[in-house]
């Protein structure tokens, strides 16, 4: 049976300018790095995390960069899922639509690790069942916003993104002037206690590069700002100029609030905490330390849930209506939002909250999940010059093939490096079962494929053919 895939034409331009861009991308990317990862990295690499994270974020720019390219070519209606159909091929973007379900896991991370700066900060809620609590509660919230709709969650957004940009550069500027620790002495040996890599029992657990590689992923979730695409009001501009402007950004952000929070404290000091509460009580007075805390680390934290649930839904949605998925599970409410696919990433968010997984351990599987599909995306960007010639020359951010394909090559490695990290920093049975799941998704995207029945809208629009419709099957 065959596969019917239907290119439709370009929509009208959509309502969310440069400044929601941009605050949509600062948003997914900080709340899943300098609050949640700093104080385990500090503690993997001493007095060195700051420089770790400069390099994370270099790293991370790297593996996501092809995508710059690409949004600054193409128009996407639905994320990656269209991008794969439309460059790779129908059945791939089947295996993308059902491994995209597995990642959707990511939002727990978020919700334990506000559970965590709660704890910290009100001693009555540290118990674990009340962070469970917590956590269970912040991710209902959020939910809750994702149905309002996509102009109501981008609203919230931008509010809490310019309080959180507010409070992390003042955290980072005030907290340079009371370092009291020789962090900048490369010379010292608590500057990397434990050198480049350090193995126990045949598990990665600390040195520079290993804090590095887990700072990669909290360095790449503004990459997400491609699923916008029949959202944005000029996207070809727009997208890949959110993506761009937030690398300095984090520049400024993570490795200044890196610098305060390793310069101000000693791993001693830190205790079992994970947060940055401690170093915040040193830094600011008590007034301030508690505006800090909430528009600060806690408001980070919840910009990213609030975009990873619209982020995922749009990409969701789109495999829903091309018949990957069932299309009931891809309905929209009165407000235009994905009531189930949204109630779905809501349901698979809580488990590792009930389960109460560690920040390490939640992190360490998103990885692992994440750079399997990230070959999936960087195999369909090499056809991209191709099959778009005259787009491609027209791009806002033209860059000769050889460049390009260059770029391409050098990502792969990176995501290999990260791949290679997941699997030697988390429990063996973790990295079975997920690599299982991933398994059963590329099982279930062909047999689909084979069986038929599917009509897939590309949602992928380039300027020379943006007033074409076409038809073909495969």
């Amino acid at each position: 049976m065959a596969i019917n895939v239907i290119s439709e034409k370009e929509p009208k331009a959509g309502t969310l300018g440069r400044a929601e861009l941009y605050a949509l991308a600062v948003g997914q990317v900080i709340g899943a790095g300098v609050i949640t990862l700093i104080v385990p990295a500090i503690k993997m690499t001493g007095y060195s995390a700051w420089l770790a994270y400069l390099v994370a974020i270099i790293f991370g720019f790297v593996i996501i960069s092809p995508a710059i390219f690409i949004t600054s070519t193409l128009r996407l209606g639905g994320g990656y899922y269209s991008l794969i159909c439309d460059l790779s091929g129908p059945k791939w973007a089947g295996v993308f639509a059902f491994i995209f379900l597995t990642q959707c896991v990511s939002l727990s991370l978020f919700g334990v690790a506000a559970s965590e700066y709660f704890g910290d900060l009100i001693p009555a809620i540290s118990s674990p069942m009340a962070k469970t609590v917590v956590g269970a509660s912040l991710l209902t919230f959020f939910f809750i916003v994702n149905l309002m709709g996509v102009d109501i969650m981008a609203k919230v957004q931008k509010i809490m993104t310019w309080l959180l940009i507010a409070c992390l550069f003042v955290f980072a500027v005030v907290g340079t002037t009371k370092i009291k620790l020789p962090i900048f002495d490369f010379s010292n040996k608590n500057f990397m206690p434990y050198g480049f890599m350090n193995f126990k029992d045949g598990k990665l657990t600390s040195g520079f590069f290993t804090a590095v590689l887990l700072f990669v992923y909290s360095c790449q979730g503004y990459v997400m700002n491609l699923a916008y695409g029949e959202d944005a009001k000029n996207a070809r501009k727009d997208i890949p100029w959110s993506m761009l402007v937030t690398v300095p950004t984090l520049i400024v952000l993570y490795v200044g609030v890196a610098i305060a929070a390793t310069g101000c404290l000693s791993i001693q000091e830190y205790g079992k905490s994970t947060s940055l509460v401690y170093a915040a009580k040193v830094i600011f007075p008590t007034a301030l330390f508690f505006i800090f805390i909430i528009g600060g680390p806690i408001m980070a934290l919840l910009t990213t849930l609030n975009s990873s649930f619209a982020y995922n839904s749009i990409t969701i949605g789109q495999s829903c209506e091309d018949g990957w998925l069932p299309k009931q599970f891809g309905a929209k409410n009165s407000r235009g939002a994905r009531k189930w696919a949204l109630l779905f990433m809501y349901i698979l968010g809580l488990i590792p909250i009930l389960l109460r997984f560690n920040i390490q351990t939640i992190t360490n599987q998103i990885q692992l999940l994440g750079a399997v599909m990230n070959f999936l995306y960087l195999f369909a960007y090499v056809n991209m010059p191709k099959k778009y010639p005259e787009a491609w020359e027209k791009a806002s951010l033209h860059v000769p093939d050889g460049v390009f394909y260059t770029d391409i090559i050098f990502s792969i490695a990176f995501n290999l490096i990260v791949l290679w990290k997941s699997c030697l920093s988390i429990n063996t049975s973790i990295v079975v079962v997920s690599l299982a799941a991933i398994a059963i998704c590329f099982a279930l995207g062909f047999m689909c494929a084979k069986k038929g029945n599917i009509t897939i809208h590309t949602s992928v629009w380039a300027e020379e053919d943006s007033n074409v419709i076409e038809q073909n099957s495969i």
